[in-house]
C-alpha cells in the first residue's frame, strides 16, 4: 500500500462533512491507500459517523482511543502505529485535500525517494480564499540544509506533511503527546532535522479550514496553557534547527510570536496568572536582543514591551480587545458594562439622537477601536458601516423599534459581521423585514437581567399588589392591566396596581399624538368609572430593581397588542424578568413571541384568566412563594449575564 491519510478527530461531527467530500474524490485506486479515523472519545456522534462512512469505502477503517487525549498528537502517533501505507499524509478533520492532492504527492516522494514532501495549501477563513507556503526560491540543486531553512523561514507548520512511515519508525519520531498547541512546529523540526531528502510540491495539495465553527477548537482560545505550549515549542525548536545552521528565533519567532501577542488580544481566556506572565517575561527577556527588532504594529509592540517590562497589570489590562459602544439611548447596554469590561477595553459614542451624532468624535473613536457593537439598527449602524476599516468587527442590535424605520434597507451588509434580535420571533421578523440581511450573519442574543441585584423583601400585601413596569406607548397595554384590577377589586378591594415609568402628559412625542393620547384618556376614564383613582398608584421613574419590593408588588404584569404586522407587539419585555427577578409572579399576556420567551405556566388568555390566576395565588401564600420561585429560577437559568458576557465573547471570537 503505498499512502496512508490519517485523520484524528475530537467532537468534529458539524465539520467533518467537507473532509468526507474531498477523501471520496480520491482519483486512486482504493487499493493504493488506506484512510484511517482516530476518534480521541468524541462525544457528538463523530466517531459513529466515521464508522458509517467507513462501512461505503474498502479501504477506510475508523478507530478509536481508549480515553481522551486532549490533543491531535496521540491520536495521530497511534495511526502511525498501525499504518500500511509507506507514506502517511497527516490531515485534520476539518480540511480538505484537493483532488489530485495525493497523486501528485506520491509522485513527487517515489521519483526523489524523500523522507518528507511539503506543499502550498489554500487557506479558508469563510470569506476568503488564500493562496500559502509558497516557496518562490525553491531549486533542485539546493541542499537539504538550505530547503530546512526555506520550509522554517517561509511557510506556516500546518501538521499536514506526507512523509516516509519507515523514516519515521527508524527515528523513532513522534508527535509530542503533552502538548496541546505548536506540536505540529515541533513535529516538522524533529523530520526535518533527520531528513537527508527534503521535497516540495509547488501548488496546493489540501484546504487549510480556518471557518468559524459552533463547536470550540483549541485555536479559538487563549490562555496559560497554550501559552506555555508555544514557550516550550519556540525553545524546543530553536534547539534543533542552531545546531544545523538555522536560528528560528530569528526567521520564524517573529510570526509565531506575533499570533501568540494577538490571541492573547483576541481569544484571551483569561487564566494568565502571575506565574505564567513570568515565564513569558523571562523568555522574551532573555531573547530580547533577538525579539527587541521584530517589527510589530503599535498595538502588538505595546503589549511586547509590557511582557518585557514584567508589568503584569498593565499585562492583563492591554489583553483586551477594544470594544466601542456606539448609539442614541445605551440603556440596555450600560448595565452589562462592568462584566463586559473583565474582556474588552470599552469606549462609548454616545449619539444625540438616532441619526445625530458628532462626526468627528465618531471618527477618532473609530480610530481607536477594534470591535464596534451598533445599540440599535439606527443611523449608527448606517455611519459605521459605511467608515469602519476592513479589519474591524461590527455588530449591530435590533431590538423593536427599528423595525418600523428604514436605516436598516441602507446599511452596507458588506460591512457587517452580524446583527443581533433579542428574540427569536423578531430574528425573523428582522429577516423579513430587511431581505438585505442574510440569515447566515442574523444571530440571536436575549438581554439579560442581574438577578442578585433586585430587592426581594416578603410582605402579606404582596399577595393583593399588582405592577405594571412602563405603560407608554399604548401598546404596552394599560388599559388591560386596569381591568384585571378592577376584576379583582370586585371580590377583594385589598388590591391595588402599582405604575412605574412616566406618565404620557410627560412624554412630548405622546403628547402630540392624538390616538395615543386618545387611548389614555380611555384608561383615565375607566378608572374613574370604576372607582379606582385610589388603587392606582403613579411612581414615576425609578429603580425598579428596588421598588418593585418596597411598593410590595407580587405581580407583574406585561400586555401588548396582539399586533403580527411590523413593527410588532414587545420584541421581550424586560418587565417580565424584572418582575421575576424580584421574587413576583410575573403574568403575560399570549402576545406574539411570548412563548418563544418565557415558561408556558406564566403566560394567560385574556384578563379574565389573569385576574383568575392571581386570585388564586393571592389566597394560597405558599402557592404564590413557590410560582415565584420558580420564576426567578428560570430567569437566573435563561437570561443571566454571564451567558449575554460569554455570548457576546464567542460572537466576536467567531470573526476572527
Amino acid at each position: 500500500m503505498k499512502a496512508t491519510i490519517i485523520i484524528p478527530s475530537f467532537n468534529a461531527a458539524d465539520k467533518i462533512a467537507r473532509c468526507f467530500a474531498s477523501l471520496w474524490a480520491i482519483d486512486l485506486d482504493a487499493s493504493e491507500y488506506e484512510v484511517l479515523f482516530i476518534d480521541d472519545c468524541s462525544t457528538d456522534g463523530t466517531y459513529q459517523l466515521t464508522q458509517r462512512a467507513c462501512t461505503e469505502q474498502p479501504n477506510w477503517r475508523a478507530l478509536r482511543l481508549e480515553q481522551n487525549s486532549g490533543s491531535p498528537s496521540r491520536p495521530r502517533n497511534h495511526g502511525v502505529d498501525v499504518a500500511r501505507g509507506e507514506y502517511i499524509y497527516f490531515l485534520d478533520c476539518d480540511d480538505e485535500l484537493l483532488p489530485g492532492a495525493l497523486r501528485k504527492l506520491l509522485e513527487c516522494a517515489s521519483r526523489t525517494d524523500a523522507c518528507i514532501v511539503r506543499s502550498e495549501l489554500i487557506r479558508d477563513d469563510g470569506r476568503v480564499r488564500t493562496r500559502m507556503n509558497q516557496i518562490p526560491g525553491w531549486a533542485e540543486a539546493q541542499t537539504s540544509a538550505q530547503r530546512r531553512e526555506l520550509i522554517i523561514a517561509r511557510t506556516s507548520t500546518v501538521a499536514n506533511s506526507f512523509v516516509k512511515r519507515s523514516f519515521l519508525l527508524q527515528h523513532q519520531i513522534r508527535w509530542p503527546e503533552h502538548l496541546r498547541m505548536g506540536e505540529d512546529s515541533v513535529f516538522l523540526a524533529e523530520v526535518l532535522s533527520r531528513a537527508e531528502r527534503i521535497e516540495y510540491v509547488p501548488e496546493p495539495t489540501f484546504i487549510y479550514s480556518q471557518r468559524p465553527s459552533p463547536s470550540p477548537s483549541s485555536t479559538q482560545s487563549y490562555g496559560a496553557r497554550e501559552l506555555g505550549d508555544h514557550l516550550q515549542v519556540w525553545t524546543s525548536v530553536q534547539k534543533l534547527m542552531l545546531p544545523l545552521g538555522i536560528d528560528y528565533f530569528k526567521s520564524r519567532l517573529p510570526v509565531g510570536l506575533r499570533a501568540a501577542l494577538e490571541s492573547l488580544i483576541f481569544r484571551n481566556r483569561g487564566d494568565v496568572d502571575a506565574a505564567s506572565f513570568q515565564t513569558f517575561h523571562e523568555f522574551v527577556a532573555t531573547n530580547w536582543e533577538v525579539i527587541g527588532k521584530f517589527s510589530y504594529k503599535r498595538r502588538l509592540l505595546e503589549l511586547l514591551q509590557t511582557v518585557h517590562a514584567g508589568n503584569y497589570p498593565s499585562f492583563r489590562a492591554l489583553c483586551r480587545p477594544r470594544l466601542l459602544i456606539a448609539g442614541y439611548d445605551l440603556k440596555f447596554i450600560r448595565d452589562a458594562v462592568p462584566a463586559l469590561e473583565e474582556h474588552f477595553a470599552i469606549r462609548f459614542d454616545e449619539w444625540k439622537g438616532h441619526a445625530l451624532h458628532d462626526e468627528k468624535q465618531s471618527s477618532k473613536l473609530l480610530d481607536w477601536a477594534e470591535y464596534i457593537w451598533c445599540e440599535w439598527l439606527l443611523g449608527n449602524a448606517e455611519w459605521y458601516s459605511a467608515h469602519k476599516r476592513q479589519d474591524q468587527r461590527l455588530v449591530v442590535r435590533m431590538h423593536r423599534m427599528e423595525l418600523g424605520r428604514t436605516h436598516g434597507e441602507r446599511i452596507n451588509m458588506d460591512r457587517v459581521d452580524a446583527v443581533i434580535a433579542v428574540s427569536p420571533l423578531f430574528l425573523e421578523r428582522l429577516l423579513e423585514r430587511y431581505p438585505n440581511i442574510p440569515r447566515s450573519k442574523a444571530r440571536l442574543l436575549a438581554n439579560y437581567v442581574r438577578v442578585e441585584d433586585y430587592r426581594t423583601d416578603w410582605h402579606p400585601d404582596r399577595l393583593h399588589t399588582l405592577g405594571i413596569i412602563g405603560i407608554v406607548p399604548s401598546r404596552k397595554g394599560f388599559h388591560w392591566a386596569l381591568k384585571v384590577l378592577h376584576a379583582l377589586r370586585t371580590k377583594d378591594p385589598r388590591f391595588r396596581l402599582e405604575v412605574f415609568g412616566q406618565r404620557p402628559e410627560e412624554l412630548s412625542w405622546i403628547a402630540r399624538d392624538p390616538v395615543e393620547m386618545a387611548y389614555f384618556k380611555t384608561c383615565q376614564e375607566f378608572i374613574r368609572q370604576h372607582a379606582l383613582d385610589d388603587a392606582v398608584h403613579y411612581n414615576g421613574h425609578v429603580d425598579v430593581k428596588q421598588a418593585l419590593a418596597e411598593r410590595r408588588v407580587g405581580y407583574v404584569l406585561s400586555a401588548s397588542d396582539s399586533d403580527f404586522g411590523i413593527p410588532g407587539s414587545e420584541s421581550f419585555h424586560l418587565a417580565v424578568a424584572d418582575g421575576f427577578a424580584a421574587q413576583c409572579v410575573s403574568l403575560v399576556w399570549r402576545w406574539p413571541g411570548a412563548e418563544y420567551l418565557w415558561p408556558q405556566q406564566f403566560l394567560v388568555d385574556d384578563e379574565a384568566d389573569a385576574a383568575q390566576r392571581i386570585a388564586r395565588y393571592s389566597a394560597d401564600e405558599a402557592l404564590f412563594r413557590s410560582a415565584a420561585t420558580e420564576g426567578r429560577e428560570s430567569i437566573k437559568k435563561l437570561y443571566n449575564i454571564d451567558t449575554f458576557v460569554r455570548s457576546t465573547v464567542d460572537m466576536f471570537r467567531e470573526f476572527i
